[in-house]
């Protein structure tokens, strides 16, 4: 009887800690269930991930989705491409990490969330988003004019042309940009590792006299972290 107790009791016991930490989860603020799953992944190792963007326009013109994938070594080292091959500086914790330090409302989205898992949906702020954005837009201005030809000649001078008038073009159109911006990530509960992230922006703008609105949506999806195979 005596061991018939004790075994009830830790039974019940294990019971109660299991209880307990569901309910610790349960009360975490939506903003720290943000910030334990990015720290989770700049805290692993070796992780992958594979994703695509789409561009659509108020029109009806959509672009065909542009798909890209990657992986992280020892926690910084990026190693990503898309799909022509073309090497990307872009990561997806650089994007996480900015969301992070933005002005925004993270929520828990209860529709989504499962027993395994915790969905958020994170709305940026509109003066943020628009300042996010003009600066990512601007950084990658930079990045295709650092590889500008090296060798002088009509082919350079060709590419310079389009280049100014490219920069141009992008800073009128940054003095009307208005951007919206939103963030899903889903975390899983127990190694608070995001497993997904998507992103919804809409572009407003004038261009030529003429006002623009375009919309991009990009879905990223982690894997493989540290090695130990595909997390679905």
């Amino acid at each position: 009887m005596t061991i018939i107790k004790h075994t009830l009791t830790g039974l019940t016991l294990a019971a109660l800690l299991l209880a307990l930490a569901g309910c610790s989860n349960a009360s975490r603020p939506p903003e720290e269930w943000l910030n334990l799953s990015i720290a989770g992944l700049a805290g692993t190792d070796q992780y992958a991930f594979s994703g695509q963007t789409t561009v659509s326009t108020a029109e009806g013109w959509s672009y065909a989705p542009l798909t890209f994938k990657g992986h992280i070594e020892e926690h910084t080292k990026l190693h990503a491409k898309n799909e022509d091959g073309e090497e990307l500086q872009w990561s997806p914790i650089e994007l996480l990490e900015k969301v992070k330090n933005a002005d925004k409302q993270v929520s828990i989205d209860n529709a989504v969330s499962t027993a395994d898992t915790v969905a958020l949906h994170i709305q940026l702020n509109d003066e943020e988003a628009n300042k996010l954005w003009k600066e990512q837009l601007q950084e990658e201005m930079n990045k295709l004019a650092s590889n500008a030809p090296l060798e002088d000649g009509a082919y350079k001078n060709a590419w310079m042309k389009e280049l100014n008038e490219s920069r141009k073009k992008m800073d009128n159109m940054l003095k009307s940009l208005q951007v919206k911006s939103q963030y899903d990530v889903l975390i899983d509960r127990n190694s608070l590792i995001p497993l997904k992230l998507t992103e919804h922006s809409t572009f407003q703008y004038s261009l030529s006299g003429k006002d623009k609105q375009e919309k991009r949506d990009t879905s990223v999806t982690f894997d493989s972290f540290d090695g130990t195979g595909t997390v679905q």
